[in-house]
């Protein structure tokens, strides 16, 4: 299995994604995701990606607060917010970053069902100020049903966040989700690849 798989990417041999990796964006907000652990060996998890492309992540596996101790003093000791919507977060437009910078942001990874498992099961989120979009983007993520309107994939919101709040040139992020893209549908019948690329959220 392991003679299999990239050693860089971590994606299969067939679908290894090294030659569309760019050089490292450099930001400056820590990125934290919470990936639940049924996203972990799916194919098509996008953290895979963030961690190629980006200087500043990390990534953490688990539901419970015992998961997570790294995570909650990070959370207990730095300017942190979460990234999920409700009625309380504030448009990450709105945000002066000059004003009150945020030094982590942290990002929940999975389903919206597991999602809202780990928000559930670790209280101590609830304690960060929660963030979201006034506009979102287009979806780009085909191959994985969104379950909400407003779902994007974790690459996507990480992206537009970069974007919106550093003014990063997130294109290389968005070029890597094309190409892995590519690469899990290049061996689907054509029928089926069309009815992927086609799919509307």
């Amino acid at each position: 299995m392991k003679r299999s798989t990239c050693n860089i990417c971590h994606f299969s041999i067939k679908t290894c994604v090294c030659h569309y990796v760019s050089p490292v964006i450099n930001n400056k907000t820590t990125l934290i995701v919470l990936q639940h652990p049924s996203e972990v060996s799916v194919a098509k998890n996008t953290v895979r990606l963030l961690n190629l492309q980006l200087d500043n992540i990390q990534a953490y596996e688990g539901e419970h607060p015992s998961d997570f101790l790294t995570p909650q003093k990070i959370a207990s000791s730095s300017h942190c917010a979460l990234l999920f919507p409700g009625e309380n977060a504030i448009p990450i437009e709105n945000i002066d970053k000059n004003v009150n910078p945020i030094d982590a942001l942290f990002v929940l990874d999975g389903t919206w069902k597991k999602v809202n498992k780990i928000a559930m099961l670790n209280p101590w989120l609830n304690d960060l100020q929660k963030v979201s979009f006034s506009q979102l983007p287009e979806n780009k993520y085909s191959i994985r049903k969104a379950e909400q309107s407003y779902s994007l994939s974790t690459l996507e919101a990480c992206a537009h966040f970069l974007s919106c709040y550093e003014s990063l040139n997130v294109k290389p992020l968005h070029d890597l989700l094309t190409g892995m893209i590519h690469e899990q549908t290049k061996f689907m019948p054509a029928d089926v690849k069309q009815r992927y690329l086609n799919e509307e959220h």
